[in-house]
């Protein structure tokens, strides 16, 4: 580290600094705004393997399925560490990950297809409950595979660009446009389905999710293929792969890391069943929370205006902790009051006294909703360059194995969990035209609110020890530029024919 960064200074004075200089292509940036903004775009609860997609439209067992999913999960663990060291150690003339990257997209385009079209399948087909496990099962086993193989692709958003100012701005520039579209196909959804569960609409909750789902998939599918044309790796890797070991070791030696995915970890942690199927049960009223979002609304677009300010006041653990609390703060409220009056007469029944008090923390929370979305992917980023600041070496894929083999493990016990309590405790029945008794809609509350502010308070405590502080993150990032640009100058007099190489071509 210390001969790179000593090689680095001694260029002098005419290699551009790193954070003053843009990298992309006009191309390539309006190619990332649109990925970022679009290319996850779906329709919320209706998606596969969501609440309302298992339990209303799908119609399996949720306890079933998450006990079968169980042998996905050890499945996803083994085969992740071999998929991992494969991508870590790729090097070719493409860069790191372009290759899985371009991989992708035909497996990813069959199996969006296939997943979208099984509801319709099933029902014509007149399929059983056991065969509708065991599709959706193949279905998830071959996404899984495709996945671990493939899916270094998605590592190139890390790398695309040196300049951490430039990929903060083009991740506000792409947050804003999406927050104008991107929650308006499942916001659609949502008042087409409040429609037909109030029996206005007239129409299969079957085919009106299918065809829902595959107009938003077909139209955030263009903007992914787009990226994937005109994405480029610019972060030179090392000369030589890490080991598979000792990249292994790198990760538990990466304290923002370990404390970072605690956090996620406590966080995520959410036992019993999730508001959307109390939204729909319950209330009858899914667009609640898009209603009662509108007075939040402009304050959202109008916090885009001051994520620079915060980047440059205050640390990314400060600002962490100011997005995490305003949340903190309407998930509590929320769930006191629809508390009031208890099981038969409580509030948590009525759309205006829950929409009220929605509406109100939700303006708090809007204040930071734009830093929110900035920094939750700032960490991710902070904590790579941080074990390349370390160690010399950046190793994206071992990272992700290792985070999501915690919370392979964690889900694997909370989804048979949250099954037997949707279905035992709750006592909540599936299917399009299910109506539940005054008992489950009171758990189906209580289950959904409840447990998940106890871990949502504690996932602030590992958060404390995260020890990357502004003076920390500013002195990384030039130590950074240095090694970057020797490392880059060093594979430019290796070039036999003197062409740049694609690292640091622009």
């Amino acid at each position: 580290m210390a001969d790179e960064e000593k090689a680095g200074r001694d260029l002098g004075n005419n290699q551009q600094a790193y954070m003053n200089r843009l990298f992309c292509t006009t191309k390539e940036r309006v190619s990332y705004i649109l990925y970022t903004a679009f290319g996850t775009m779906g329709t919320g609860d209706y998606e596969p393997g969501g609440e309302i997609w298992v339990n209303k439209i799908y119609n399996i067992s949720p306890f079933k399925l998450a006990k079968a999913q169980v042998g996905l999960s050890i499945y996803d663990m083994i085969n992740d560490p071999l998929t991992a060291a494969i991508v870590d150690n790729m090097r070719t003339r493409w860069g790191k990950f372009k290759p899985f990257q371009w991989l992708s997209i035909i497996p990813a385009i069959l199996l969006g297809i296939f997943v979208i079209t099984l509801p319709s399948l099933s029902t014509s087909l007149a399929w059983t409950e056991a065969q509708k496990l065991t599709y959706y099962l193949i279905y998830l086993y071959v996404n899984e595979t495709v996945n671990a193989f493939f899916g270094g692709g998605g590592h190139i958003k890390n790398v695309f660009t040196p300049n951490p100012n430039e990929r903060t701005s083009l991740l506000v520039s792409a947050n804003f446009v999406g927050d104008l579209m991107k929650k308006l196909p499942s916001q659609i959804m949502d008042i087409l389905w409040d429609l037909i569960n109030n029996d206005v609409l007239k129409i299969s909750k079957v085919k009106f999710v299918v065809r829902g789902k595959l107009i938003v998939w077909t139209l955030a599918m263009i903007p992914t293929v787009l990226w994937y044309i005109n994405s480029r790796e610019r972060v030179a890797q090392s000369e030589k792969p890490p080991q598979p070991v000792k990249g292994l070791l790198s990760v538990f030696r990466n304290r923002p890391l370990i404390v970072y995915t605690l956090s996620g970890l406590i966080d995520d942690i959410t036992l019993g069943s999730g508001g959307s199927l109390y939204y729909s049960d319950v209330l009858k009223f899914k667009t609640m929370t898009t209603i009662a979002g509108i007075p939040g609304s402009p304050i959202s677009y109008a916090s885009y205006g001051f994520v620079t300010k915060f980047r440059k006041m205050f640390s990314t653990k400060t600002l962490w902790f100011l997005t995490r609390g305003t949340t903190f703060f309407r998930e509590t409220s929320f769930f006191l009051v629809g508390l009031i009056g208890g099981r038969d007469k409580g509030w948590y029944q009525k759309k205006l006294p829950m929409s009220l008090t929605f509406a109100f923390g939700n303006c708090l929370e809007m204040a930071f909703y734009a830093t929110r979305n900035v920094i939750g992917t700032e960490i991710n980023y902070e904590v790579l360059d941080y074990s390349e600041w370390k160690e010399g070496y950046r190793v994206e894929a071992t990272v992700e194995m290792m985070k999501g083999y915690f919370t392979k493990v964690q889900k694997m016990i909370i989804n048979v969990i949250n099954g037997s309590l949707l279905e035992n405790w709750v006592e909540y029945k599936g299917g399009e035209g299910s109506v539940q008794t005054q008992q489950a809609k009171y758990r189906l509350f209580v289950t959904a609110f409840g447990p998940k502010l106890i871990f949502d308070a504690l996932c602030f405590i590992p958060m404390l020890f995260y020890n990357i502080d502004k003076s920390t993150r500013e002195r990384m990032y030039l130590d950074l530029e240095y090694t970057r640009s020797a490392r880059a100058n060093s594979e430019l007099l290796k070039d036999d024919d003197g062409a740049k190489p694609e690292s640091v071509n622009e």
